[in-house]
């Protein structure tokens, strides 16, 4: 039962879905192109489904100011592609575009494009430096990813080989289980606490923003943390219970006692 509790936080809160990062395959308006009227939305397509942000699309106009944009959707409900509804009313000129979207193996994705309306600028505005990965946020976010990973091949080989070996003293196994199972709790809570900067590729000092932090906790790698330090806490209780109700090594069946009659 231990052994199968463990499996189950392994998949479901450690494991991330294999493959790349989504990659953008197409932009509508299309990168460098010229466009005679200003469109009413600007929509990204990309190979694999994204999780959209609050802050997914930056656009700045040909005097390098922010335009407020709609909230980011999926276009057409389809999971791979995102969508922001422009302002009426936009002047000539080249625009940027920056994006930012997590991909579905929970890594943030992120890059930028131009268009224009009427006819370029002679100085197109620049991305925003501010929207791309943060060195120190992405640093101790993979350090905490690289732990969890550690720690939960450690937990789950110690209880594999306590569950299938059967050694008869299993008390050497007690410390890489503790070992394991305390660093994975931590990095997890600190996987937790950085998912917010993480997404948005902000500092770690962001992370004391609590509506980010409430924010990143509703996404699908938030809600897969959440989901690892529950199963965490499941087995640290479970343990004791298992203890409890299992026999120790010096108990015996009681045999019956003979029936007095013949």
């Amino acid at each position: 039962m231990l052994l199968g509790a463990l499996l189950v936080l392994l998949l479901l809160g450690s494991a991330a879905p294999a493959g790349a990062h989504a990659a953008l395959r197409g932009a509508d308006p299309e990168e460098g192109s010229v466009l005679k009227s200003a469109p009413t939305h600007i929509t990204l397509t990309f190979t694999e489904s994204v999780g959209l942000m609050e802050d997914s699309f930056r656009v700045y106009s040909p005097d390098n100011r922010r335009i407020h944009l709609g909230e980011p959707q999926h276009a057409d409900d389809a999971s791979d592609t995102a969508r922001a509804k422009l302002p009426g009313g936009l002047a000539d000129g080249t625009y940027t575009v920056a994006w930012r979207v997590i991909s579905a193996d929970s890594h943030p994705v992120s890059g930028a494009f131009s268009f224009s309306i009427g006819k370029p600028s002679p100085t197109p505005p620049a991305a925003p430096a501010d929207h791309t990965e943060h060195p120190v946020t992405k640093s101790l976010y993979d350090t905490g990813r690289y732990l969890a990973y550690t720690a939960a091949a450690l937990l789950i080989g110690a209880a594999a080989f306590a569950a299938l070996c059967r050694p008869p003293d299993t008390a050497p196994l007690r410390a890489p289980l503790l070992i394991g199972w305390w660093t994975l709790l931590t990095a997890t809570a600190a996987l937790l606490v950085l998912r917010a900067p993480y997404e948005k590729g902000t500092s770690p000092a962001t992370a004391l923003d609590l509506d980010a932090f409430t924010g990143a906790l509703t996404g699908r790698p938030g809600l897969a943390l959440l989901t690892r330090v529950a199963l965490l806490l499941a087995v640290a209780l479970l343990v004791p219970l298992l203890r409890r109700s299992s026999p120790g090594p010096g108990w015996r069946p009681a045999r019956p006692s003979p029936s007095p009659w013949p």
